[in-house]
C-alpha cells in the first residue's frame, strides 16, 4: 500500500494506540506543513531501513508502516519519539508493541507487533495531521 507525500515536512508529536469496538487503533501524529506519504504492509522479517540490522519486535506478526516527508526528527518535543526503539506505552488490545526504526532521507519507519496477522486500513486524517492504522479484531 503506498500514498505519495505532497510536499511535507513534518515533525513527530505523538504516537499512541487505542481500543475501539472491531479495532485496535495506532496513530501517528505530527506538526508542520504538508500531507505525509506513506508505504505500509506485513513483512516477516522486520529490518531497519538503509542498515538491514534487525529489529526486535513484540508480536507474531510484524506491520511496516514507512512515512515519508519527515525530514525535520530532530526538533520533536519528545525525545523517545525521535530515538531509534521500543516507543513506551504503545501497545493495546492485539497490538503488542510499536518500534521506531529510524528516520533515513525523510523517511520514518516504524514496526508495530501485532498477535498475528490482520485486516487492516491506513488513513490520513489531518487537524492535526495523523497516519491511523487501524488493525481488526
Amino acid at each position: 500500500l503506498r500514498v505519495a507525500p505532497q510536499g511535507a515536512e513534518l515533525v513527530i508529536q505523538d504516537v499512541r494506540a487505542g481500543t475501539h469496538d472491531g479495532y485496535d487503533r495506532v496513530v501517528f501524529e505530527f506538526s508542520g506543513t504538508g500531507r505525509p506519504g506513506y508505504v505500509a504492509g506485513y513483512t516477516t522479517e522486520p529490518r531497519q531501513q538503509a542498515s538491514g540490522h534487525p529489529i526486535d519486535v513484540n508480536g507474531n506478526a510484524y506491520f511496516e508502516l514507512m512515512i515519508q516527508g519527515t525530514p525535520m526528527e530532530e526538533m520533536s518535543p519528545r525525545e523517545e519519539l525521535i530515538r531509534v526503539g521500543p516507543v513506551t506505552g504503545v501497545a493495546t488490545g492485539n497490538v503488542k508493541q510499536v518500534v521506531h526504526g529510524g528516520v533515513f532521507e525523510a523517511d520514518t519507519q516504524y514496526i508495530i507487533g501485532v498477535d498475528q496477522t490482520r485486516p487492516y486500513t491506513v488513513t490520513l486524517l489531518e487537524n492535526p495531521t495523523r497516519v491511523v492504522v487501524d488493525f481488526q479484531r
